[in-house]
């Protein structure tokens, strides 16, 4: 293969599919304070836990410390755009707080699927709004699958879960003077009012575009319930947490996002069941969760690939702390995340299929 050959099949693949992928984003800079948040996030926790003697319960404080913190800021976006730590992590505590409240009901799948559908639709008022409803959707979803796992414990569940995001807030509060300051002053830049956002939201629900994703995300979510009670015996709860974790605003046939989550599945599932296999130390165990959630920590905003290998084995571990975790946990895990990602594979096809053609253009932005 000549030079220049050689150029374009490598600037085909870095431009790719498969070369999105696997790209490692050099927008969120790894510094000291990065580091710290995410060490400390499982580590600090699970020694508490095991000093007091309920390791399990460290253990899940990590596990929300590291799943409803919010993602790091890319260096260059506006201030207005950054969350503070507070505002980050509020979507959460409120999430963990609703899905307390419905849980173990017999229409909390109703609601919770309500609720997302209403957070979907305000997610178009400003892009902050977006951003906080994107998180309140994902955390809603998971709070509400992981205490309806825990029985008759949701109360103690949830309070053990929710401090995992006070905790993450906390170190980004004792930690906030840690982290690279900006430089440059940026210039200025004028804001729509409040009655010009609720203009532009009215204007954009008068057609599909508006509604594109609010009906995916609702479809979605109740075809994977669907789903989940046919096969109670499965643990299929993990097709509703994907279809919420994979539903994006924009329109894809097929999103990199997918292809990522489904892969680190597979990857994550696969070294799962290396340690158990292998490892008989519970303290052992730990220590592999720890740097495993340590790792989830500091891929999030970098690369979904890796964030998805290395948090699914931190999930399924810290989950069943103590536990035998049977081969048919592992394969229920896996087929429900490709089913979820089929979902909303589908979902996106036949809303790009039945969308007007002067409307397409606009479905996806």
């Amino acid at each position: 293969m000549t030079g220049p050959s050689r150029d374009r099949s490598r600037a085909r693949f870095r431009d790719g599919h498969l070369g999105e992928t696997l790209r490692w984003s050099g927008q969120s800079r790894i510094d000291g304070r990065t580091i710290a948040i995410a060490a400390l996030g499982m580590a600090v926790p699970a020694f508490v836990g095991l000093a007091a003697g309920h390791p399990d319960a460290g253990y899940t404080v990590g596990l929300g410390a590291m799943l409803l913190a919010g993602e790091p800021a890319t260096p260059g976006a506006e201030a207005k755009e950054r969350p503070s730590p507070i505002g980050a992590v509020a979507p959460a505590v409120l999430a963990v707080l609703v899905a307390t409240v419905i849980a173990g009901a017999p229409w909390t799948d109703a609601a919770m699927i309500a609720l997302a559908g209403a957070a979907a639709v305000v997610s178009g008022y400003s892009r902050p709004v977006a951003i906080g409803a994107i998180r309140l959707i994902v955390y809603l979803v998971l709070s509400a699958t992981l205490l309806d796992a825990a029985g008759g414990h949701r109360g103690w569940a949830a309070l053990v879960f929710g401090a995992g995001a006070l905790w993450n807030m906390a170190m980004r509060l004792m930690l906030a003077g840690a982290g690279p300051k900006d430089t440059a002053a940026a210039a200025p830049a004028r804001s729509p009012t409040p009655a010009q956002r609720r203009a532009h939201l009215r204007r954009t629900l008068r057609d599909l575009s508006g509604w594109q994703f609010p009906i995916r995300l609702v479809v979605g979510l109740s075809l994977a319930s669907v789903l989940r009670h046919l096969w109670p015996s499965h643990h299929y709860s993990w097709i509703v947490l994907t279809v919420a974790i994979l539903t994006q605003r924009q329109v894809e046939s097929l999103p990199v996002k997918i292809t990522q989550r489904t892969i680190g599945a597979l990857l994550g599932v696969a070294l799962t069941w290396a340690i158990l296999s292998n490892v008989t130390s519970p303290v052992l165990v730990g220590l592999l969760i720890c740097i495993l959630a340590t790792a989830a920590t500091l891929a999030r905003a970098r690369n979904y690939l890796a964030y998805a290998t290395t948090s699914t084995p931190v999930i399924l571990l810290v989950l069943d702390f103590g536990k035998r975790v049977e081969p048919s946990l592992l394969t229920d895990r896996l087929v429900a995340t490709g089913v979820g990602a089929a979902i909303v594979v589908a979902a996106n096809l036949v809303l790009n299929f039945c969308a007007p053609a002067q409307e397409r253009g606009r479905v996806g932005s």
